[in-house]
């Protein structure tokens, strides 16, 4: 019998397309999100709705002797401006092989870069610039571990190329299914709950009702992502599961999900923050998690009435104590006016 013998780049190719392998390439493109455990506190709850499509994260701003860290939260939300903004490509070229004690002007252009972005999209977009949009990056990165693979704020504030569409896109690799999700994200931060929601689910329902401008996206996620970034076994990898030319069977092994924010403002604070500080924080999570029950059952409505019954939905949830007050630390730590 005649054994061949691979060489070391075919070894390497062979290894570099094992699941586990993927999962780790996947993994390294997340932002550590570690400080984000710090400021926001999840809330567990059983979402037993029959809707078996249908799924959510609930989560609060943290309490420091009682008082919402507001704007702790917004500074770290300012730390996410470039991996946010920027496509991952020009962060590394500008960071390649720098002395931080000696080229720390770049650091400092890549910051300016991204703010000057962040600042034009809240300008020149009827949607853009908006803090729920860096919200939401930080969360599908944290919470479903999916690293941003688009950099929609990039795309839609270059003249030369307008993309609109969803709020962004990342994708999700699960190593023990062997299955790829990509992840479009769509936030929608209102002053009420019910505002917020309708907003979402009108602009969800647009989406999947222009078969096109999904297209649209893959066609994006597959030319004009971060997926460069990466090896080319596992570029090639990737589109064997997205590229819609594709003829493997791991296409079968895709699904698309819809992950939305809902932010809002809770008047539940107002009653909660006259308690003694070291109550607030256990007496806030109980009536959260009474709004929790009943959002959900708004969102179920929604759903059953809205989307398709086939739609993959993740619901953020984050109430905030005032809207106003955090938007203004949010565009002051930007430098401009809400």
């Amino acid at each position: 019998m005649v054994s061949i013998k691979m060489t070391g780049v075919e070894e390497k190719d062979a290894a570099a397309t094992k699941p586990s392998a993927l999962a780790e390439a996947m993994t390294a493109l997340l932002k550590d999100h570690a400080g984000l455990g710090i400021r926001l506190k999840e809330v567990p709850f059983d979402w037993t709705s029959g809707m078996h499509r249908l799924s959510g994260s609930f989560h609060y701003i943290t309490f420091a002797d009682g008082v919402p860290t507001v704007q702790e939260f917004v500074e770290y939300l300012y730390d996410c401006l470039i991996p946010y903004c920027l496509p991952k490509s020009k962060v590394r070229d500008a960071l390649q092989g720098i002395d931080p004690t000696l080229d720390y002007h770049r650091i400092i252009r890549l910051g300016d870069d991204a703010k000057s972005l962040f600042i034009k999209a809240k300008n020149q977009l009827e949607s853009g610039g908006e803090p729920g949009e860096l919200i939401l990056y930080a969360l599908l990165e944290w919470v479903l571990k999916a690293p941003r693979l688009v950099s929609k704020m990039y795309l839609k504030t270059n003249n030369n190329m307008p993309v609109h569409g969803t709020d962004g896109i990342h994708l999700g690799y699960d190593e023990a299914k062997d299955l790829l999700t990509v992840y479009f994200g769509e936030s929608k931060i209102y002053q009420n709950f019910s505002s917020a929601a309708d907003a979402a689910f009108a602009s969800m329902a647009e989406l999947l009702a222009n078969t096109g401008q999904i297209s649209r996206e893959i066609e994006i996620l597959n030319n004009l992502s971060d997926i460069d970034s990466l090896d080319s076994v596992f570029r090639a990898k990737i589109a064997e599961y997205i590229n819609p030319y594709s003829m493997s069977q791991l296409t079968l092994q895709k699904r698309i999900v819809h992950a939305c924010l809902l932010g809002f403002e809770y008047s539940a604070y107002n009653r909660i923050l006259a308690l003694e500080p070291s109550k607030v924080a256990s007496a806030f999570e109980e009536k959260y998690k009474k709004r929790i029950g009943s959002a959900c059952r708004v969102i179920e409505r929604h759903y059953g009435k809205r989307l398709p019954i086939t739609t993959n939905l993740h619901l953020f949830l984050l109430p905030f104590p005032s809207l106003q007050v955090f938007r203004a630390a949010f565009y002051e730590k930007l430098g401009v006016t809400a």
